[in-house]
């Protein structure tokens, strides 16, 4: 590769290991967007907007400063995604448009020097508006916004999905609505992702009294990627004037200055632990409990069983300077730094003019010159070194 290449001038490190998006529905409304924008312009810096049925005017996209917007080259684009261009200048990203829809996109985030604390050379963002569509029950398909890739994945957008672990309140829920709503659950368990929703926390706000909150608005997290998942948000950001809210999501990897005690189970009791088990009882739960206080009893009892386990074990003392600079990308490189400079090719051998150069080989000639009585070589004595200097 050309050295002078301008891409490679700018080619960053692993993003400060953090990242942070902004997911939202704008209705088509240009209002709504320039609300969403000027929300957070002043506020933390965002790198990635995921917006779901932004405003379009022929097939053009508005411009706001400081971002750079991706979407399909269509009329009416369904989805677009707006990278900061301190993003840009760092990085390398890539969008893609799979041919078997236009409500799907995809942002691969080249990072050449490792992301995430991981050596992974990019990481990749899914944007989705999964509408209804027939004769499929939607227009996003499961395999293409749920990816088996290797390396960290996130996918997020209005999925228009139902599901118990999001809305536990949703009692009233059709056959229809289970079942075109159960492949993508499936799908995520068994690829491992984590759905980075807050239980019980509403996105879409309908203006209509005859619908009811709900939480179609999803987040889900491969593996690769879950581990450095802080937070998804959907109360921070101001209301844009559109029914769903705007959703804050954080990546960064823990600080050690946060790390709370954890248990060493290596040196726990179990032997007083399995009594203490054996006379354990679950609190009795209320009498016809409703959802909520369900919920209760279910999380006291929980508290109280892991209270018990956690008292028979020691617990460690997380310090603030208990490495908080390592990453995996680190050993490497002590590695070449510590790794004994090798002699040139071309680099001739020294001289016997060099070796004169050093203050004790005067001395060390005259050390192995044999004695005139003895004809053995005289060896220095103990507390005298060959520079001639009494040792300490």
């Amino acid at each position: 590769m050309n050295k002078n290449h301008p891409f490679t001038l700018h080619q960053g490190l692993a993003p400060a290991n953090s990242l942070t998006l902004v997911q939202h529905n704008s209705l088509g409304s240009w209002a709504v967007f320039l609300s969403l924008f000027s929300s957070f312009a002043d506020g933390p810096p965002v790198d990635i907007v995921l917006l779901q049925d932004p405003p379009s005017s022929q097939g053009f996209l508005p411009n706001f400063c400081g971002f750079k917007s991706f979407s399909p080259s269509i009329a009416w684009p369904r989805v677009a995604c707006y990278v900061s261009q301190h993003s840009l200048q760092k990085f390398a990203v890539l969008p893609f448009f799979p041919p078997e829809t236009d409500h799907f996109i995809v942002l691969d985030v080249f990072t050449p020097r490792g992301c995430f604390g991981s050596d992974s050379p990019c990481f990749r963002i899914g944007n989705t508006y999964s509408r209804r569509h027939h004769p499929a029950p939607h227009s996003v398909s499961v395999e293409s916004s749920l990816l088996d890739v290797e390396y960290p994945y996130l996918v997020a957008g209005d999925f228009n999905i139902h599901n118990p672990a999001t809305d536990p309140f949703r009692l009233l829920c059709s056959k229809e609505e289970e079942r075109e709503s159960a492949p993508y659950f499936d799908r995520a368990s068994d690829l491992g992702f984590t759905l980075l929703n807050t239980r019980g926390m509403y996105t879409p706000f309908p203006f209509t009294g005859t619908h009811r909150p709900s939480a179609i608005d999803r987040a889900f997290a491969n593996p690769h990627i879950f581990p450095i998942f802080r937070s998804w948000d959907a109360s921070t950001l101001a209301s844009t004037g559109s029914d769903h809210t705007p959703i804050l999501i954080t990546f960064h990897p823990p600080s050690p200055y946060n790390d709370k005690p954890r248990p060493r189970w290596q040196d726990a009791d179990w032997l007083n632990l399995s009594n203490k088990l054996k006379d354990w009882l679950v609190p009795p739960p209320p009498d016809t409990p409703s959802p909520n206080q369900l919920n209760q009893w279910f999380s006291s009892a929980l508290n109280a069983l892991t209270t018990t386990i956690e008292a028979t074990a020691t617990h460690s003392r997380p310090s603030p300077r208990s490495k908080p600079w390592w990453t995996p990308l680190l050993p490497p490189s002590v590695k070449n730094l510590q790794r004994p400079p090798g002699r040139p090719r071309n680099a001739k051998p020294p001289t016997p003019s060099s070796r004169q150069d050093n203050p004790n080989s005067a001395t060390l000639k005259s050390l192995k010159r044999p004695s005139p009585r003895t004809g053995l070589i005289s060896s220095p004595k103990p507390h005298q070194t060959t520079s001639g200097r009494p040792n300490n």
